[in-house]
């Protein structure tokens, strides 16, 4: 059941992902007694990021282009928990419209108490946006967005099985951006009536 609700999430971010280069999606999840890192994004996000660094002509097949995801991976994407810098092992690139990157954390505690995460993969476009999920052993799944506000980084700490953010007063929730987006919304509807109402009694 835990395996299909998680498949099911990382299928439910491929719509919007593929089509919208700015978006990216971090998960670290739990499986089996084992932990995962997936960085989820459209196609062209990530080529946008290799032939900006590397140069279009750094790569000549689907294999190659997947060794320079794979480098700038290593390089750019941070995982500490608790206090321990996490390996990633076993890293491999699904390419599709929406591409998956997938790598093991390796000693990983039964049940983590703090976390902390940045993400620089997508550090060369201005507005990119890094949606975090957090699905681990021990604490209630929490989802947090990373932008350029925040320097694509977050500490967190478990409290009361809940994750809660430390030292990162620009961290804004998933929420957060709902409520803002929602507001935002209905304010434009109101705008587009009263200028109707105008029109009809002019």
């Amino acid at each position: 059941m835990k395996s299909i609700y998680l498949t099911l999430l990382l299928l439910f971010a491929n719509g919007a992902q593929a089509h919208q280069p700015d978006l990216s999606n971090l998960m670290i999840y739990e499986q089996n007694g084992r932990y995962f890192l997936a960085i989820k994004s459209s196609l062209t996000a990530f080529e946008g990021e290799i032939d900006y660094l590397f140069g279009s002509n750094a790569y000549k097949t689907p294999e190659g282009f997947q060794q320079l995801v794979i480098r700038h991976f290593q390089n750019n994407c941070l995982v500490i928990i608790d206090g321990d810098t996490t390996r990633f092992v076993n890293p491999k690139v699904k390419l599709g419209h929406a591409t998956t990157l997938f790598a093991e954390l390796l000693n990983i505690p039964e049940k983590p108490n703090s976390i902390h995460i940045r993400n620089n993969v997508f550090k060369d476009m201005p507005s990119n946006m890094c949606e975090i999920i957090l699905a681990l052993k021990g604490g209630i799944q929490k989802q947090y967005i990373l932008d350029n506000a925040n320097e694509h980084e977050v500490k967190l700490k478990l409290e009361n099985n809940n994750w809660v953010v430390v030292d990162n007063k620009n961290l804004v929730s998933t929420t957060s951006y709902l409520f803002i987006g929602g507001g935002l919304l209905v304010f434009a509807i109101f705008v587009l009536i009263k200028r109707r109402k105008k029109k009809t009694m002019a």
